[in-house]
């Protein structure tokens, strides 16, 4: 969950109702990229403002901010230049933008503190009155953004809008229109088209129009005029601005482990019909910190991860115990070659063996059996068995062991096979990062017939999809987090000309750059490269190797489980297993 427009929206609603006409009485920084602002208006506040990329945004905090960084950044030097024994005069959002301009007048004038909260690309931006640019706390030169770069004395250039419908202007037949033409569900459609939108409240609205947050289609005229009503009523709220903020519950539905608390997962400026268990507050800050810090303190699903983890463990020890087995079934080539020679040996020399004999001494050569050697060598008998009886007994098992060496190699590589798709839905499991991705993982091994399927209810968030990720140059990448989604983005959504990633040797993601069949940049290279090793069994390794091609090169392995793939004319990439986690909001 992070900042879209409409939380921004209540968040500058409620800075606004507290804060304006305050008096900045103190200016620290807490970390390099955050700024920690105590203002005076009738009651101390402490403003939090933060262009980390995992926790960007505006907030007022409880707890007095204190000093992180240890040598003043020009930046901030600036701030306690223009802002510090300032006032508060104006804050403001542009419409549908996750941005909030704060205007503070002091001793050398009024100036506006920009605040961009859009994940990695979140920034802190000082602006003068005449819209030129005095510092920033991340300065953007050319060679990293040749649109927009963020510079000292540079024009001030707002983030370019999104190339989507404005939601304010929509009809019926305009909402039609933009959605007919995509593909999935309902919500990614309009997380898609509708500018504003993003992938929580996509649901929350398809949810309040149908009931049900995974409508595909199709849809008739009336249908859309069923969206549009909480569409049109949700996007007017900073019009409107009645908030009501909530927080949605992860409850842990298992009854295989003890019952855990609710668990704080999803906050909202609105209330989060969609969620079973929901509680509203009084304040989106107290909502956005509640899922905060309930994010770095407990894992919701560690007992689901622990009940799957058990399961597929007993699965592998399984297969492991098959391969042994099969391993020990296997004679080596020269001993079932043995048995055929002592056959034919018994039956050449039958004329000479007596009733009751129990060795037949023989010479290799003169059976032309070259690895036998040249030293006469001695075939044990059964005595109460007959000359024929006892070459027909070494022929019966030359058959048998022949035959064994034939087959077990492909059934071993069958197991083989099973071990690594375990070791993969095992991978998953520790990499899932929401109960539906858990859910799934559950379902692959029913489909696979190693456990029953348990009948389990619709999550509120509805099926897992494929991240997507937009390089910086404009390039999109898939990323599969589950062998279904591997499978998807690789032979679905992935073309024979663009380009495929999996970590080298370890059970992980396949990854897809939509390329089209053009090259490929450096910089969109390593990002694909790292979220391929991200979302690997290697993540947090300081190097991974990389393996990429051309998706024609990749193909499904023969009899294998879904996702699991062979592949040629590989080339490896080195990168460490760590990416910036704001690429990895939805």
């Amino acid at each position: 969950m992070y900042f879209d427009t409409l939380t921004v929206s209540a968040v500058r609603d409620e800075l606004a109702e507290r804060l304006l006409g305050g008096r900045v009485q103190r200016l620290v920084q807490p970390a390099e990229l955050t700024i920690g602002l105590e203002i005076y208006a009738g009651y101390r506040y402490q403003l939090l403002l933060s262009a980390e990329s995992q926790s960007p945004g505006a907030l007022l905090v409880q707890d007095k901010l204190r000093r992180g960084v240890e040598t003043p950044t020009p930046f901030y030097q600036l701030l306690v230049k223009y802002v510090r024994d300032s006032r508060l005069e104006a804050i403001e959002q542009p419409p549908l933008e996750r941005i909030l301009r704060l205007t503070f007048n002091g001793e050398f004038g009024p100036v506006n503190l920009v605040v961009e909260i859009m994940g990695r690309y979140s920034n802190l931006i000082l602006v003068g009155m005449d819209e030129v640019i005095m510092d920033a706390i991340k300065r953007v030169p050319p060679s990293l953004n040749r649109y927009r770069s963020i510079l000292p004395h540079q024009p001030y250039v707002a983030p370019p809008p999104q190339e989507k419908e404005n939601p304010l202007l929509l009809t019926v037949n305009l909402l039609r229109m933009a959605l007919e033409g995509e593909e999935g569900p309902l919500w990614r459609r309009l997380v898609n088209k509708v500018a504003g939108i993003s992938p929580l409240l996509a649901r929350e609205i398809v949810f309040r129009a149908f009931g049900d947050t995974q409508l595909e289609g199709p849809f008739q005229q009336e249908d859309y005029a069923e969206l549009l009503k909480p569409l049109s009523e949700l996007m007017r709220l900073p019009q409107t601005h009645q908030w009501t903020p909530c927080i949605g519950f992860e409850v842990e539905d298992d009854s295989a482990a003890p019952a855990t608390p609710p668990h704080p997962a999803a906050y909202a400026p609105y209330a989060l019909t969609h969620w079973p268990e929901r509680e509203q507050v009084n304040s989106i800050f107290v909502a956005i910190q509640r899922v905060n810090e309930a994010r770095r303190t407990f894992d919701p699903y560690q007992s689901v991860r622990d009940r799957l983890n058990a399961l597929i463990a007993e699965q592998i020890e399984r297969q492991e115990a098959r391969l042994a087995s099969l391993g020990r079934s296997l004679v080596p080539p020269e001993q079932v070659e043995r048995l055929q020679f002592e056959g034919n040996a018994i039956l050449a020399m039958a004329w000479s063996i007596q009733p009751g004999q129990r060795e037949l001494v023989v010479n290799p050569a003169d059976f032309g059996w070259e690895q036998g050697g040249d030293q006469p060598l001695s075939i044990s008998l059964d005595p109460e068995l007959s000359a024929a009886d006892n070459a027909q007994r070494r022929f019966g098992e030359y058959r048998r062991l022949k035959k064994a060496a034939d087959e077990v190699p492909q059934i071993m590589a069958e197991a083989e096979r099973e071990l690594a798709y375990l070791r993969q839905l095992r991978a998953e499991v520790a990499l899932a990062e929401d109960r539906p991705q858990l859910d799934e993982v559950e379902q692959e091994l029913a489909e696979g017939g190693y456990i029953r399927a348990r009948k389990q209810k619709a999550h509120p968030t509805g099926k897992s999809v494929p991240l997507s990720v937009h390089a910086p140059d404009g390039s999109l990448i898939l990323v599969g987090r589950n062998s279904r989604q591997n499978h998807e983005v690789t032979f679905r959504r992935g073309g024979p000309d663009d380009l495929w990633l999996h970590a080298h040797g370890v059970p992980g993601s396949h990854v897809i750059v939509k390329t089209g069949g053009a090259e490929v940049s450096e910089e969109t290279l390593n990002l694909a490269a790292r979220l391929a090793a991200y979302y690997s069994t290697a993540r947090g390794e300081p190097s991974v190797q990389v393996d990429y091609t051309p998706r024609r090169y990749v193909r499904d392995i023969k009899g294998g489980r879904p996702g699991m793939v062979t592949y040629t004319h590989e080339q490896t990439v080195v990168v460490p297993a760590q990416v910036d986690e704001a690429l990895l909001e939805e």
